[in-house]
Protein backbone atom coordinates (compact mmCIF):
# COMPACT_ATOMS: atom_id res chain seq x y z
CA UNK A 1 0.00 0.00 0.00
CA UNK A 2 1.47 2.85 -0.95
CA UNK A 3 1.98 5.76 1.56
CA UNK A 4 0.35 9.61 0.84
CA UNK A 5 3.08 12.15 1.68
CA UNK A 6 0.78 13.99 4.21
CA UNK A 7 0.99 10.70 5.98
CA UNK A 8 4.89 10.75 5.74
CA UNK A 9 4.93 14.02 6.97
CA UNK A 10 2.52 13.65 9.97
CA UNK A 11 4.54 10.56 11.16
CA UNK A 12 7.96 11.94 10.98
CA UNK A 13 7.24 15.43 11.62
CA UNK A 14 4.91 15.22 14.46
CA UNK A 15 7.23 12.05 16.13
CA UNK A 16 10.20 13.93 16.17
CA UNK A 17 8.78 17.03 17.31
CA UNK A 18 6.13 15.70 20.05
CA UNK A 19 8.05 14.56 23.17
CA UNK A 20 9.16 17.95 24.34
CA UNK A 21 5.56 18.64 24.86
CA UNK A 22 4.57 15.27 26.13
CA UNK A 23 7.49 15.48 28.46
CA UNK A 24 6.70 18.79 29.87
CA UNK A 25 3.16 17.86 30.60
CA UNK A 26 3.71 14.40 31.96
CA UNK A 27 0.98 12.72 29.43
CA UNK A 28 -1.93 14.16 31.15
CA UNK A 29 -3.40 16.13 28.04
CA UNK A 30 -4.33 19.56 30.21
CA UNK A 31 -4.14 22.54 28.27
CA UNK A 32 -5.02 25.84 29.08
CA UNK A 33 -8.35 27.27 27.73
CA UNK A 34 -7.61 28.92 24.34
CA UNK A 35 -7.70 33.08 24.93
CA UNK A 36 -11.55 34.36 23.98
CA UNK A 37 -12.44 37.92 24.50
CA UNK A 38 -15.80 38.56 26.63
CA UNK A 39 -18.95 38.90 24.13
CA UNK A 40 -19.97 42.79 24.68
CA UNK A 41 -23.27 43.64 26.46
CA UNK A 42 -26.44 43.58 24.94
CA UNK A 43 -27.68 46.58 23.21
CA UNK A 44 -29.89 48.73 25.02
CA UNK A 45 -33.20 49.70 23.65
CA UNK A 46 -31.81 52.98 23.12
CA UNK A 47 -28.57 51.66 21.05
CA UNK A 48 -27.86 53.21 17.85
CA UNK A 49 -28.57 50.87 14.62
CA UNK A 50 -24.68 50.66 14.62
CA UNK A 51 -24.35 49.97 18.25
CA UNK A 52 -27.08 47.06 17.80
CA UNK A 53 -24.98 45.66 14.75
CA UNK A 54 -22.17 45.31 16.97
CA UNK A 55 -23.44 43.48 19.46
CA UNK A 56 -25.08 41.29 17.68
CA UNK A 57 -21.29 40.88 15.88
CA UNK A 58 -20.01 40.27 19.01
CA UNK A 59 -22.64 37.67 20.50
CA UNK A 60 -22.53 35.37 17.34
CA UNK A 61 -18.70 35.83 17.16
CA UNK A 62 -15.60 35.64 19.69
CA UNK A 63 -12.01 36.23 19.20
CA UNK A 64 -9.43 33.37 20.33
CA UNK A 65 -5.56 33.39 19.79
CA UNK A 66 -4.76 29.81 17.49
CA UNK A 67 -1.85 27.86 17.48
CA UNK A 68 0.74 30.31 15.44
CA UNK A 69 -0.10 33.73 18.12
CA UNK A 70 -2.65 34.93 16.19
CA UNK A 71 -5.96 36.61 17.19
CA UNK A 72 -8.66 35.43 14.78
CA UNK A 73 -12.30 35.91 15.23
CA UNK A 74 -14.42 33.09 14.44
CA UNK A 75 -18.32 31.88 14.73
CA UNK A 76 -19.25 31.44 18.15
CA UNK A 77 -21.06 28.38 16.65
CA UNK A 78 -19.51 27.10 13.23
CA UNK A 79 -21.96 25.25 11.02
CA UNK A 80 -19.79 24.49 8.16
CA UNK A 81 -16.16 23.73 9.01
CA UNK A 82 -13.84 22.45 6.78
CA UNK A 83 -10.61 20.38 8.60
CA UNK A 84 -7.70 20.03 7.38
CA UNK A 85 -5.80 18.74 10.52
CA UNK A 86 -6.60 17.61 13.91
CA UNK A 87 -9.41 15.29 12.26
CA UNK A 88 -9.54 12.72 14.94
CA UNK A 89 -9.75 15.76 17.81
CA UNK A 90 -12.79 17.39 16.09
CA UNK A 91 -14.90 14.61 14.77
CA UNK A 92 -14.25 13.04 18.72
CA UNK A 93 -16.15 16.61 19.79
CA UNK A 94 -19.18 15.42 17.87
CA UNK A 95 -18.47 17.86 14.84
CA UNK A 96 -19.18 16.59 11.23
CA UNK A 97 -16.88 18.45 9.06
CA UNK A 98 -18.21 19.60 5.56
CA UNK A 99 -15.26 18.89 3.68
CA UNK A 100 -11.48 17.45 4.35
CA UNK A 101 -8.68 16.16 2.87
CA UNK A 102 -8.64 12.39 1.12
CA UNK A 103 -6.10 11.52 3.20
CA UNK A 104 -8.86 11.54 6.01
CA UNK A 105 -11.50 10.20 4.14
CA UNK A 106 -9.48 7.30 3.47
CA UNK A 107 -7.74 6.51 6.87
CA UNK A 108 -11.13 7.25 8.50
CA UNK A 109 -13.35 5.30 6.44
CA UNK A 110 -17.00 6.21 5.41
CA UNK A 111 -18.67 6.17 8.77
CA UNK A 112 -16.50 8.85 10.27
CA UNK A 113 -15.99 11.01 6.67
CA UNK A 114 -19.93 10.81 5.95
CA UNK A 115 -20.91 13.93 4.80
CA UNK A 116 -17.78 15.21 4.08
CA UNK A 117 -16.60 16.44 0.68
CA UNK A 118 -13.18 15.73 -0.29
CA UNK A 119 -11.19 18.72 -1.18
CA UNK A 120 -7.93 17.26 -2.19
CA UNK A 121 -5.55 14.56 -1.20
CA UNK A 122 -2.76 16.22 0.81
CA UNK A 123 -3.31 19.60 -0.19
CA UNK A 124 -7.14 21.57 -0.16
CA UNK A 125 -7.79 22.89 -3.89
CA UNK A 126 -9.25 26.61 -2.85
CA UNK A 127 -11.83 26.16 -5.31
CA UNK A 128 -13.36 23.24 -3.92
CA UNK A 129 -12.81 24.74 -0.45
CA UNK A 130 -14.57 28.22 -1.66
CA UNK A 131 -17.84 26.17 -3.47
CA UNK A 132 -18.24 24.67 0.35
CA UNK A 133 -18.75 27.95 1.61
CA UNK A 134 -17.37 27.32 4.93
CA UNK A 135 -17.76 29.38 8.44
CA UNK A 136 -14.47 28.13 9.64
CA UNK A 137 -11.67 26.35 8.54
CA UNK A 138 -8.77 24.29 10.60
CA UNK A 139 -5.28 23.68 9.76
CA UNK A 140 -2.15 22.32 11.52
CA UNK A 141 0.11 25.23 11.80
CA UNK A 142 2.69 23.53 10.06
CA UNK A 143 1.09 24.60 6.88
CA UNK A 144 2.81 26.86 4.75
CA UNK A 145 1.98 30.38 4.86
CA UNK A 146 0.26 31.06 1.58
CA UNK A 147 -1.76 28.36 2.54
CA UNK A 148 -2.92 29.69 5.32
CA UNK A 149 -3.38 33.58 3.33
CA UNK A 150 -5.35 31.43 0.27
CA UNK A 151 -7.43 29.94 3.03
CA UNK A 152 -7.92 32.96 5.54
CA UNK A 153 -9.83 34.75 2.21
CA UNK A 154 -12.20 32.32 2.37
CA UNK A 155 -13.00 31.62 6.04
CA UNK A 156 -11.90 32.26 9.27
CA UNK A 157 -8.99 30.09 9.45
CA UNK A 158 -7.22 28.89 12.57
CA UNK A 159 -4.32 26.33 12.70
CA UNK A 160 -3.76 23.91 16.04
CA UNK A 161 -0.26 23.84 17.16
CA UNK A 162 2.19 21.10 16.06
CA UNK A 163 3.21 19.24 18.81
CA UNK A 164 1.08 18.85 21.50
CA UNK A 165 -0.51 15.73 22.80
CA UNK A 166 -4.02 14.55 21.18
CA UNK A 167 -6.01 15.29 24.68
CA UNK A 168 -3.91 18.90 24.79
CA UNK A 169 -5.94 19.40 21.02
CA UNK A 170 -8.86 18.07 22.09
CA UNK A 171 -8.95 20.24 24.76
CA UNK A 172 -8.51 23.69 22.93
CA UNK A 173 -10.60 22.77 20.22
CA UNK A 174 -13.04 22.43 22.65
CA UNK A 175 -12.49 25.68 23.89
CA UNK A 176 -12.54 27.02 20.58
CA UNK A 177 -15.31 25.57 18.91
CA UNK A 178 -17.58 25.90 22.70
CA UNK A 179 -17.61 22.17 22.76
CA UNK A 180 -16.80 21.73 26.64
CA UNK A 181 -20.01 19.14 27.59
CA UNK A 182 -18.72 17.09 24.28
CA UNK A 183 -14.70 17.24 25.51
CA UNK A 184 -15.80 15.60 28.70
CA UNK A 185 -18.02 13.26 27.23
CA UNK A 186 -15.55 11.72 25.03
CA UNK A 187 -13.19 11.89 28.09
CA UNK A 188 -15.52 9.76 30.10
CA UNK A 189 -16.12 7.06 26.99
CA UNK A 190 -12.59 6.51 26.13
CA UNK A 191 -12.19 6.17 30.09
CA UNK A 192 -15.10 3.53 29.64
CA UNK A 193 -13.65 2.25 26.74
CA UNK A 194 -10.04 1.78 28.18
CA UNK A 195 -11.50 0.10 31.32
CA UNK A 196 -13.25 -2.38 29.29
CA UNK A 197 -10.13 -3.14 26.85
CA UNK A 198 -8.43 -3.90 30.18
CA UNK A 199 -10.58 -6.07 31.84
CA UNK A 200 -10.84 -8.12 28.53
CA UNK A 201 -7.11 -8.08 29.07
CA UNK A 202 -6.66 -8.98 32.56
CA UNK A 203 -6.99 -13.02 31.98
CA UNK A 204 -3.46 -12.22 30.20
CA UNK A 205 -1.43 -10.67 32.85
CA UNK A 206 -0.32 -7.88 30.87
CA UNK A 207 0.04 -4.96 33.98
CA UNK A 208 3.69 -4.21 34.37
CA UNK A 209 4.43 -6.83 31.80
CA UNK A 210 7.50 -4.72 29.63
CA UNK A 211 6.90 -3.57 26.64
CA UNK A 212 8.65 -1.98 23.59
CA UNK A 213 7.47 -0.16 20.24
CA UNK A 214 9.08 0.07 17.25
CA UNK A 215 8.09 1.08 13.72
CA UNK A 216 9.11 0.25 10.44
CA UNK A 217 9.21 3.07 7.90
CA UNK A 218 11.02 4.25 4.82
CA UNK A 219 13.14 0.83 4.64
CA UNK A 220 14.30 2.27 8.27
CA UNK A 221 13.58 1.39 12.26
CA UNK A 222 12.78 3.67 14.52
CA UNK A 223 12.48 3.82 18.21
CA UNK A 224 9.82 5.80 19.84
CA UNK A 225 9.31 6.97 23.58
CA UNK A 226 6.06 6.21 25.59
CA UNK A 227 3.95 9.06 25.58
CA UNK A 228 3.37 8.30 21.66
CA UNK A 229 1.46 5.30 22.53
CA UNK A 230 -0.23 6.11 26.23
CA UNK A 231 -2.98 3.50 25.91
CA UNK A 232 -0.48 0.82 26.15
CA UNK A 233 1.09 2.08 28.79
CA UNK A 234 -1.33 4.59 30.65
CA UNK A 235 -4.47 2.51 30.26
CA UNK A 236 -3.23 -0.86 29.66
CA UNK A 237 -0.66 -0.85 32.20
CA UNK A 238 2.78 -2.15 30.66
CA UNK A 239 5.90 -0.68 31.65
CA UNK A 240 8.56 0.54 29.76
CA UNK A 241 11.92 -1.15 29.84
CA UNK A 242 14.82 1.15 30.99
CA UNK A 243 16.35 2.08 27.43
CA UNK A 244 13.18 2.89 26.43
CA UNK A 245 11.88 5.21 29.03
CA UNK A 246 15.15 7.21 28.45
CA UNK A 247 13.59 8.30 24.97
CA UNK A 248 12.90 12.04 24.58
CA UNK A 249 12.64 11.96 20.93
CA UNK A 250 11.96 9.56 18.15
CA UNK A 251 15.16 7.92 16.66
CA UNK A 252 16.33 6.30 14.43
CA UNK A 253 18.02 2.55 15.14
CA UNK A 254 20.25 0.16 13.41
CA UNK A 255 18.72 -3.48 12.89
CA UNK A 256 21.90 -4.34 15.05
CA UNK A 257 21.19 -1.91 18.06
CA UNK A 258 17.58 -3.51 17.91
CA UNK A 259 18.69 -6.80 19.80
CA UNK A 260 20.11 -4.59 22.66
CA UNK A 261 16.93 -1.80 22.77
CA UNK A 262 14.64 -4.57 23.24
CA UNK A 263 15.85 -7.76 25.31
CA UNK A 264 14.33 -7.17 27.89
CA UNK A 265 10.83 -6.50 26.57
CA UNK A 266 7.97 -8.88 27.33
CA UNK A 267 6.23 -7.94 24.50
CA UNK A 268 7.21 -6.20 21.26
CA UNK A 269 5.36 -4.04 18.91
CA UNK A 270 6.06 -3.39 15.52
CA UNK A 271 3.96 -0.54 12.95
CA UNK A 272 3.78 -2.18 10.48
CA UNK A 273 2.46 -0.81 6.79
CA UNK A 274 2.17 -3.43 3.64
CA UNK A 275 3.37 -6.50 2.67
CA UNK A 276 7.00 -5.42 2.35
CA UNK A 277 7.09 -4.59 6.01
CA UNK A 278 5.90 -7.80 7.09
CA UNK A 279 8.74 -9.87 5.08
CA UNK A 280 11.30 -7.35 6.63
CA UNK A 281 10.06 -8.60 9.84
CA UNK A 282 9.93 -12.72 9.21
CA UNK A 283 13.67 -12.27 7.13
CA UNK A 284 14.95 -10.46 10.86
CA UNK A 285 13.03 -13.42 12.62
CA UNK A 286 14.98 -15.63 11.02
CA UNK A 287 18.48 -14.03 11.15
CA UNK A 288 19.41 -11.11 13.57
CA UNK A 289 16.82 -11.00 15.80
CA UNK A 290 16.48 -14.80 16.13
CA UNK A 291 17.46 -14.59 19.69
CA UNK A 292 15.76 -11.72 21.22
CA UNK A 293 13.81 -13.47 23.67
CA UNK A 294 10.11 -11.60 22.82
CA UNK A 295 10.86 -13.49 19.20
CA UNK A 296 11.82 -16.44 20.42
CA UNK A 297 8.78 -17.10 22.79
CA UNK A 298 6.46 -15.39 19.95
CA UNK A 299 5.62 -12.41 22.12
CA UNK A 300 5.90 -9.83 18.82
CA UNK A 301 2.85 -8.01 17.28
CA UNK A 302 2.67 -6.77 14.02
CA UNK A 303 0.09 -3.99 13.91
CA UNK A 304 -0.50 -1.23 11.83
CA UNK A 305 0.84 1.40 10.83
CA UNK A 306 -2.03 4.31 9.68
CA UNK A 307 -4.10 3.12 12.63
CA UNK A 308 -0.95 3.43 15.56
CA UNK A 309 0.71 6.62 14.01
CA UNK A 310 -1.72 8.53 13.75
CA UNK A 311 -1.20 10.61 16.88
CA UNK A 312 -4.65 11.74 17.64
CA UNK A 313 -7.68 10.78 19.81
CA UNK A 314 -8.95 8.61 17.41
CA UNK A 315 -5.73 6.77 17.02
CA UNK A 316 -6.01 5.88 21.36
CA UNK A 317 -9.12 4.35 20.62
CA UNK A 318 -7.80 2.35 17.59
CA UNK A 319 -4.90 1.23 19.80
CA UNK A 320 -7.51 -0.37 22.95
CA UNK A 321 -9.51 -1.93 20.05
CA UNK A 322 -6.28 -3.35 18.04
CA UNK A 323 -5.11 -4.72 21.62
CA UNK A 324 -7.87 -6.51 22.65
CA UNK A 325 -7.92 -7.94 19.51
CA UNK A 326 -4.46 -9.12 19.01
CA UNK A 327 -4.03 -10.39 22.49
CA UNK A 328 -6.50 -12.63 22.52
Amino acid sequence: MKTSKLTLLVLVAVMLAVFAAACGNNNNGNASSPAASEPAASASASSSPSESASAETAATTKKITDGLDREVEIPTNPQRVIVLGNYGEVTSLGIKPVGTLGYYIDKYGAERTAGAENIGQDTADLEKVLALKPDLIIIPSYFKPEELEGLSKIAPTIATKFGLLPLEHLHILAGWLGKEAEEQAWLAQYSEKAAQAKEQLKPFNLEGQKAVVIQFWSKKIYQHATGVFSPLFKDIGFVPTEAESKLTSTTEISEEAVVDYVADADKLFILVDGQADIDTYNTLKASAWKNIPAVKNDQVYLVDSPRWNDYSTAAMEWMLEDLVKIIK
